[in-house]
């Protein structure tokens, strides 16, 4: 029973932290908080589900060593 506390108040934590970070990042209006959370909320299921796939680049995947 202790654990699922545990497990809650991270939650909770959690929760506020993102909140928190979107209505300093996103500004306290209703409109700006509520754009915010969808566009973070995008963002951090973007992150997550990404899969490890890296963005292509334009250099050489190994590049020649210089003496």
């Amino acid at each position: 029973m202790r654990l699922l506390s545990k497990i809650l108040w991270l939650l909770a934590f959690l929760a506020a932290t993102f909140c928190w970070m979107v209505l300093f990042e996103h500004g306290f209006s209703m409109k700006g908080f509520n754009q915010g959370v969808r566009e973070e909320w995008q963002t951090l299921t973007e992150l997550v589900t990404s899969k490890g796939e890296q963005p292509a680049q334009d250099t050489p995947a190994n590049p020649p060593i210089r003496k």
